[in-house]
C-alpha cells in the first residue's frame, strides 16, 4: 500500500486510475431532495483490491502523500459536476475535503483554482469541507485560507462541528457558510436529552447568526425524526444512502428527477 501511495503521489497524473470518486448524497431538508454531496475517495490497487480511507489516509498524510490525493480527488469531482450539469441535472455543489496539513502549501490556492477552471466548472459547484483546528497556529491558518475561498465563491464547511480546538472561535467570526455535526452527538439522540439539547443549542445558534445545519452520521428513522423536528438543514448518512461512484449517484438524481414529476 506505501509503494502505491508513493507512485501516485510522485508519479500519478491527476487522472490517475487508481483513485477513485464516491459520492454520498446530503439531503436537502426544506427543499425535499438531493442537491448536493460529499466526494469521497477510495483507492483500486492491482492484487489489493478496494482500499478505504481509514487505511490509507493516515498513512498519506503521514508520508506526505495526502496532497496530491486530495488533488486528483478535486479534478475528477469537477469532472462528475461536469457531466451531471451536461446531463441536465441541478445540482447545487459537491464537497470535496481537505486536511489541514495542506493549507499551509505556498501553492494551494494556485493548484485549487488551475483545476476547477481547467474543468470547466463554476467555483460555486465545489464545496471545500475543513477539519477544525487543534492549535492557535492551524486556526490562523484556515481563517486565511477560508476568506481566500470566499473570494472565489466557493462554499466552506466547517467538518466534525464540536469536536475540535477552537470551534466557537470559528462561529464568532462566522467564517463557515455550513457547520457539519458530527456524528458523536447524533447517536441515541432520541434517548438521550443531552445530546438533543446540544444539537438544538447549536443549530439555533448557527441559524441566528445566518449559518447553516449539516447533520452527519444519521443512520436510523429514531434518528432521522429527532435530527428533522430540530430543524436542521441538510442531513447526510446512511439513513439516505451510502457513498456511491459517481454514475450510481447520477442514477439517483434522475431517479428523484423522475419521481418529482
Amino acid at each position: 500500500l506505501s509503494a502505491q501511495l508513493k507512485d501516485i503521489a510522485e508519479n500519478g497524473s491527476l487522472d490517475d486510475k487508481r483513485v477513485l470518486v464516491y459520492c454520498q448524497p446530503i439531503r436537502n431538508v426544506n427543499a425535499g431532495n438531493y442537491d448536493t454531496a460529499e466526494a469521497l475517495m477510495r483507492l483500486k490497487l492491482k492484487d489489493t483490491g478496494m482500499v478505504y480511507p481509514n487505511r490509507f489516509i493516515p498513512l498519506s498524510e503521514k508520508n506526505g502523500y495526502i496532497h496530491k490525493l486530495s488533488m486528483i480527488i478535486l479534478n475528477k469531482t469537477c469532472r462528475a459536476i461536469r457531466e451531471f450539469q451536461d446531463e441536465g441535472y441541478q445540482l447545487s455543489r459537491v464537497s470535496v475535503n481537505f486536511s489541514i496539513s495542506e493549507l499551509s502549501n505556498k501553492n494551494f490556492m494556485e493548484e485549487f483554482r488551475q483545476i476547477v477552471e481547467r474543468n470547466g466548472v463554476d467555483f460555486h459547484t465545489i464545496a471545500v469541507e475543513l477539519t477544525e483546528s487543534r492549535n492557535d497556529t492551524e486556526y490562523e491558518l484556515v481563517l486565511d485560507r477560508v476568506m481566500q475561498f470566499k473570494s472565489l465563491g466557493v462554499c466552506t464547511y466547517l467538518d466534525d462541528f464540536g469536536t475540535g480546538y477552537s470551534n466557537f472561535e470559528y462561529m464568532k467570526d462566522k467564517m463557515f457558510g455550513i457547520l457539519k455535526i458530527d456524528r458523536a452527538f447524533i447517536t441515541d439522540i432520541h434517548l438521550t436529552d443531552n445530546n438533543r439539547i446540544l444539537v438544538s443549542f447549536i443549530i439555533k445558534m448557527a441559524h441566528e447568526m445566518g449559518v447553516k445545519i449539516c447533520v452527519e452520521g444519521v443512520e436510523t428513522k429514531d434518528e432521522l425524526m429527532a435530527v428533522t423536528k430540530l430543524e436542521a438543514d441538510y442531513i447526510q448518512g446512511y439513513y439516505y444512502g451510502k457513498p456511491v461512484k459517481d454514475v450510481e449517484f447520477c442514477r439517483m438524481i434522475k431517479q428523484q428527477e423522475r419521481i418529482k414529476r
